[in-house]
């Protein structure tokens, strides 16, 4: 009797295995659909998924996805070790692995489907260029080097401004400015069927710095969390940036976008020269691949300040350098080309793209 129920058991599991598959392939069906994403997902499913998520989890003063995440690990680990026992043991169990790999096949399905149910079909949604009406996607050097150099001149001045209290200032803070920047825009921020998740510091700090993280939103409990050992001065941009996921902009692009976008509109001096000092850096960094001798230029007018926090953030990232993170680098890089972005790693310097039709659309570059 109890080997039938086992038998009847295994048989579910495999009809439930069969049905996830063809629902994961239906999912990624969805990339060719962006406007039906948009409509019922991006539009309708989704806010009432995160709104229910950020209910329950804002009122939990730590981190839950970080423990979500310890536990999924754990729950791993046990599941390969029952999977290689009997071959170390030498016993014959007969069976056990055949119950333990369509275990392991169930849930890692069972995963999938909630991760892009929750948050990830955002990825397929209508591109946020075309919500916000960007289209003037060409831009000249000059252009370009025009905002590379504002952008320079406003990380200057602010930094020169910021006062020494403000370096002192607790992350709460720090959060509460950058979600109320978030919130202060009204083209991305919709009160009626939107809100922020309340930002948190990870508890695995020291962990996930190895992996050159400084920060990341969890779709299964919809937290935006900030990675507590990065330089003070970047924590504004990386909250604004998981908050801009967290209200449905999948792409990393388009979260740097959001991210610069509402930090350099906050109120807050601090928040705002974390937008600008991310966003000089990004846009340095074309400039070098385009023109070197204009590069040795421009970061002849970084103010001494300004470089020193630079070479601080640098020499904190060089300190973790390694192979986890070279692993980590080469897996996320296929994740994103595997959610349509196919410039992998590349697609957050794209974000300059975004910005650049941004700042022309509103006639805030001077067109030679």
């Amino acid at each position: 009797m109890i080997r039938k129920i086992r038998d009847n058991s295994s048989k579910l599991k495999l009809v439930l295995i069969f049905a996830l598959c063809c629902l994961i392939l239906l999912i990624f069906r969805a990339k060719n659909h962006p406007d039906l994403v948009e409509l019922y997902y991006s539009g309708s499913i989704y806010p009432t998924i995160r709104n229910g998520l950020q209910f329950i989890f804002n009122k939990i003063p730590f981190s839950a996805g970080d423990i979500f995440y310890i536990l999924a690990i754990l729950a791993i680990m046990v599941l390969i070790y029952e999977l290689l026992k009997p071959s170390f043991l030498k016993v014959a169990r007969k069976g056990i692995r055949r119950k333990i790999i369509i275990n392991m096949i169930l849930s890692f399905e069972i995963a999938l489907v909630l991760f892009y149910l929750f948050w990830a079909l955002n990825y397929f949604r209508i591109p946020a260029s075309e919500r916000l009406g960007l289209s003037r996607f060409n831009y000249s050097n000059t252009e370009l080097f025009q905002l590379t150099s504002a952008f320079i001149d406003s990380a200057n001045t602010l930094r020169a401004e910021i006062k020494p209290a403000q370096w002192e200032q607790g992350r709460d803070k720090i959060y509460a400015e950058s979600a109320r920047s978030i919130r202060a825009l009204p083209e991305i921020y919709n009160p009626d069927n939107q809100s922020v998740p309340e930002i948190k510091s990870s508890a695995f700090s020291w962990l996930i710095n190895y992996f050159g993280t400084a920060g990341y939103f969890n779709p299964f409990t919809g937290e935006a969390q900030v990675n507590s050992e990065i330089p003070v001065y970047l924590k504004p941009f990386v909250a604004c940036h998981e908050m801009a996921h967290a209200i449905g902009y999948g792409r990393e692009d388009e979260a740097n976008f959001i991210g610069f976008i509402s930090a350099s509109k906050s109120q807050n001096q601090f928040v705002r020269y974390s937008a600008y000092y991310l966003a000089a850096q990004e846009f340095m960094q074309e400039t070098a691949r385009l023109d070197t001798i204009m590069f040795k230029k421009l970061k002849s007018k970084i103010s001494a300040p300004f470089m020193a926090d630079l070479k601080h953030e640098q020499a904190f990232w060089e300190q973790y350098r390694g192979t986890l993170r070279n692993f980590s680098n080469i897996f996320y890089d296929n994740y994103l080309k595997a959610n349509k972005q196919p410039e992998g790693l590349q697609s957050y310097n794209r974000m300059i793209i975004l910005t650049m039709a941004y700042y022309k659309k509103r006639g805030l570059l001077k067109t030679p």
